[in-house]
Parts: C-alpha cells; sequence; structure tokens
C-alpha cells in the first residue's frame, strides 16, 4: 500500500481561541485513498474525526469522514472544518455544496464564520421515563426536562433538556443504564443542554468501545437540537451554544432554524498545525 508523501492539516472548528475548539485532521485530494486506506489514517490520527476531501459529480466537493473506529455518514464539525479549508485554499466561493453520505449540505461563509444548511429530519420519544433518563446522567430526576427525544437530521442523538445550568457541570452518563435506550441505534449519543434566553450550554457523549467519551464541538448534534426544537415548536430561533466548557475546551456554535424547519450549524475555524504524511 502506497500513500507515501499525503499532506493533511490540523484544524480547530467551532474555535474563537487558538486551544479552543474540536480538533479535525483534513486530508486533501483524497481519491486516490481507498476506504481502508482512509480508515487506518483516521486510526493514527487517533482524532474524533479525520474527513477526507474528494471529488464530486453533484456537487462542489464529496466529503469522506472516519473516526478511529468507523466511517460516519454525517458529521458536523468535520463538515465545517472541510469547508475552511476548501474556502482558504482552493478559493471556494461564500456560497457552495458538499456531497455526504447521507446527504448533500449548502455551505455558506461570512465573516469568518462557515455554516452547513440541511433540512428535513426523524424523531423517536426517548424509551425511559424522565426519572429514569435523569438517574442514567447521573443526575436527580428535577435537573431533567420532559421532551427527551431521539433526533436524526443527519445521525441519531438522544437530545435531552435539562433544567438548569448547574446540572450540566454533574452529568455522568451511566453506559449500562443507557444501553437499552440506545440499542435500537447501535451505539449511544446522548446530548444534553440547558438554555438561558437565546444562549445555550451544551455538551455531548458517545460510547467508544465501552467507555463514555466527551465530545468537545458536535455539529451533527447542534444540528438536531434545532430539530428538536423545531419539533416543539420554537422555530424560528437564532440560538448561539457553548459547548464543552465544563473540560475547559470551549466550543462555540451558531444554530439557526426557520420556521419551515431549515436548519443552519456555523462556526469559526482556526488552522493549528499542518504536515505530511510519510509511510
Amino acid at each position: 500500500m502506497n500513500i507515501q508523501n499525503i499532506p493533511f492539516e490540523i484544524y480547530n472548528v467551532f474555535a474563537q481561541s487558538p486551544w479552543g475548539g474540536n480538533p479535525l485532521a483534513i486530508v486533501p485530494h483524497a481519491d486516490a485513498l481507498s476506504a481502508t486506506q482512509m480508515q487506518l489514517i483516521a486510526r493514527q490520527f487517533n482524532l474524533s474525526e479525520t474527513v477526507f476531501i474528494c471529488a464530486s459529480n453533484t456537487a462542489d466537493a464529496a466529503l469522506r469522514i472516519f473516526t478511529p473506529e468507523y466511517e460516519m455518514a454525517f458529521a458536523g464539525h468535520p463538515t465545517i472544518g472541510a469547508a475552511a479549508w476548501l474556502h482558504a485554499n482552493l478559493g471556494f466561493p461564500d456560497a457552495f455544496t458538499l456531497q455526504l453520505p447521507t446527504k448533500t449540505v449548502r455551505i455558506t461563509h461570512d465573516a469568518g464564520v462557515f455554516k452547513l444548511a440541511t433540512a428535513g429530519y426523524t424523531h423517536v420519544p426517548c424509551a425511559l421515563n424522565d426519572a429514569d433518563l435523569a438517574a442514567a446522567l447521573g443526575l436527580h430526576a428535577q435537573d431533567v426536562l420532559a421532551g427527551a427525544c431521539w433526533m436524526n437530521a443527519g445521525t441519531c442523538q438522544l437530545i435531552v433538556p435539562l433544567s438548569n445550568a448547574q446540572a450540566l457541570t454533574r452529568v455522568r452518563p451511566q453506559l449500562q443504564a443507557l444501553q437499552d435506550v440506545a440499542v435500537a441505534f447501535n451505539r449511544l449519543n446522548v446530548y444534553v443542554w440547558h438554555q438561558n434566553g437565546t444562549h445555550i450550554g451544551a455538551r455531548y457523549f458517545f460510547d467508544n468501545m465501552g467507555s463514555v467519551v466527551e465530545d468537545p464541538g458536535t455539529g451533527s448534534a447542534c444540528a438536531n437540537l434545532g430539530a428538536w426544537a423545531h419539533l416543539n415548536g420554537h422555530a424560528p430561533l437564532n440560538w448561539q451554544i457553548t459547548q464543552a466548557q465544563a473540560i475547559n475546551r470551549p466550543n462555540h456554535l451558531y444554530l439557526n432554524v426557520t420556521s419551515d424547519g431549515g436548519i443552519e450549524v456555523g462556526g469559526k475555524v482556526m488552522a493549528f498545525a499542518r504536515g505530511e504524511m510519510v509511510v
């Protein structure tokens, strides 16, 4: 397998400071790589996601996104990061389209903020009652508001509203207690959030080979929050989300939802490092 001398860059997505945001490995011009090679490269980087930029016959570019263990059909922070790379390095305009396995999304750029636009979602009510869900999250019953729901605006995640900001710092998901809820969706994905006016505090947890891991910045979950808000009659809205403040890795996301269910998720992107793979 010959994959020598392949350039890459590391971007921090949803970052407003050099040490904030969610790290992303970007491999451009990746058409010659096989899925096996992409998976091995993503495993080597060992970041939450690595994005490979390819040519597309139906959009301005195509993306393939891999975690260290599997390929993802849709993810927000790799899409935003790839969009920023294309805009900075290939002269893409302030509006273009990117093809992902599940859907094609529209990208816009304005004043350093990149946004992806999507529409359409499905939903499934959470199987646990509020008290049992609170216990599974390591919280008190009064910390969890009614309305927790599995949302899918590109990938399926459990969206759980909380009643107070302090509860965000106390969330400790109990994997075994949540597995019965997650079993229909293959893996655990829980997004907890609290609203204070137009500002949202959030955290996102997922199951990584039997361990609960916290992701610092999750665009797909932000899109699902927008879908949840539309489902529950809160649209139109313009919200600002701060994610992962509790682990000192702040991510800042922008969420816009129209009355007809159009969802935009975005943020700023900062280049962090670049190099070349020699294998």
